[in-house]
């Protein structure tokens, strides 16, 4: 017993401190590790009443699928929905400053809604199948914090947010309590679905998705576009700060949103402090927060004039670079690995955004290049990333990524 105890406590590395230095590994997952990987088994958390309500629902589309489809497919296909949305989204404004067609809205609405309907279906197709493996959850969760870029830019959309820097608060934020409740499932091995029974991530979604239906309909810059004042009683309006009233709709609506936010992220500290029962290792956890709050906060580094013209440029490589340190987050979860407090991959993007803000020669064109270079070194590191993981996690759990393997019957 001992010695199991022993090498249980060698394996798990969540609690060990490191700035900069992650374990040194062949790919990019120590054997350990992936020893951890294979016995992992995923503790979801509390379901709300709307979860419980479309549960038979998702179940019997999900027994609509061939038995052949391989769960991970299913997420696949859902991933691909953002996508598509996404795609046609940044052709019809290819820098969130020109109006999107009510068609291209309804789309949207509609690829939120099946996306996650699909992201529901994936594990009960995987334990229909007999194909349920730790690999689901890396697929599950790592397509999430990729379509998070669809959903903000939907969002944007249909709020007619434009080229600001309301945008980037917008979408920043949603990306970074994304991170925290990877983080604290890192810590407590509970992922967080829901706070109490009415609101989670189900309501979130489809909200999302049921609101762009609905605003694909409507005039929504003679909606959005107007001081708050003008849609509160005169009297309310009057005793209230002219800040605030003089606020346009879509600002307001994403101010209620971050608040939102903001109180997600401060229920996961809450929950982790609680949890950890320590200073130094909570210290060691908020430490781990430092590699997205620079992402979060260099994007703003950049010059309204500079942002407003590479807008989209800025979206997609803070985004990506969101999504891969999300992605490592939840696999070393998995694997029991230590996460560096400083991650590697984010510091090219703060470098640049400072030098931009600093260098007042750079022109147009210059920041363009850098810009678009920047998202590109974000694609591959992405892939090149995530590609790896699978790689290694397919190879211990002999599986394959998105085909269910025929199993051997023994001679």
């Amino acid at each position: 017993m001992a010695e199991n105890g022993t090498l249980k406590s060698v394996r798990d590395q969540t609690l060990v401190h490191t700035w900069v230095l992650e374990p040194k590994t062949e790919g990019v997952l120590t054997k350990a590790g992936l020893e951890n990987i294979a016995e992992h088994k995923y503790v979801s958390g509390r379901y709300t009443h709307l979860d419980n309500l479309l549960n038979p629902i998702w179940t019997y589309l999900t027994n609509l699928l061939p038995m052949w489809l391989a769960p991970n497919m299913v997420t696949t296909f859902g991933g691909m929905h953002c996508g598509l949305s996404y795609a046609i989204l940044w052709y019809y404004s290819p820098n969130f400053d020109q109006p999107t067609p009510d068609w291209v809205v309804l789309l949207s609405g509609y690829c939120t809604i099946a996306y996650y309907t699909l992201d529901c279906m994936d594990g009960k197709q995987a334990r229909r199948t007999g194909a349920s493996s730790p690999l689901g959850q890396l697929f599950d969760h790592g397509f999430d914090c990729i379509c998070n870029l669809a959903h903000a830019s939907n969002v944007a959309a249909f709020l007619v947010l434009g080229d600001t820097h309301w945008y980037l608060a917008m979408q920043t934020s949603l990306q970074f309590a994304f991170f925290m409740a990877q983080w604290e499932e890192y810590y407590t091995h509970i992922l967080p679905h829901a706070t109490g029974d009415w609101v989670g991530v189900t309501e979130v979604n489809y909200t999302m998705g049921l609101v762009a239906m609905i605003l694909s309909m409507v005039d929504r810059e003679a909606c959005f576009i107007r001081p708050l004042s003008a849609v509160l009683p005169s009297a309310l309006s009057a005793s209230l700060p002219s800040v605030l009233t003089n606020l346009e709709l879509r600002y307001v609506s994403i101010s209620i949103w971050i608040f939102m936010l903001l109180t997600l992220i401060s229920l996961s500290i809450i929950r982790v402090a609680k949890y950890v029962k320590s200073v130094p290792v909570f210290l060691s956890a908020v430490s781990k927060l430092l590699s997205p709050f620079l992402l979060m906060v260099s994007s703003f580094l950049l010059p309204s004039m500079v942002f407003e013209s590479h807008a989209r440029y800025c979206s997609v490589a803070a985004g990506l670079l969101f999504s891969l340190i999300t992605k490592k987050m939840i696999v070393f979860s998995m694997a029991k690995m230590a996460f560096a407090a400083i991650q590697l991959e984010v510091l090219p993007f703060v470098l640049l955004c400072i030098w931009i803000r600093c260098d007042t020669n750079i022109t147009k064109e210059g920041a363009t290049l850098f810009l678009g270079i920047m998202c590109c070194w974000s694609a591959y590191r992405l892939t090149r990333w995530a590609g790896t993981a699978i790689d290694q996690i397919c190879k211990r759990l002999d599986i394959y990524c998105l085909t269910i393997k025929k199993k051997t019957k023994a001679a």
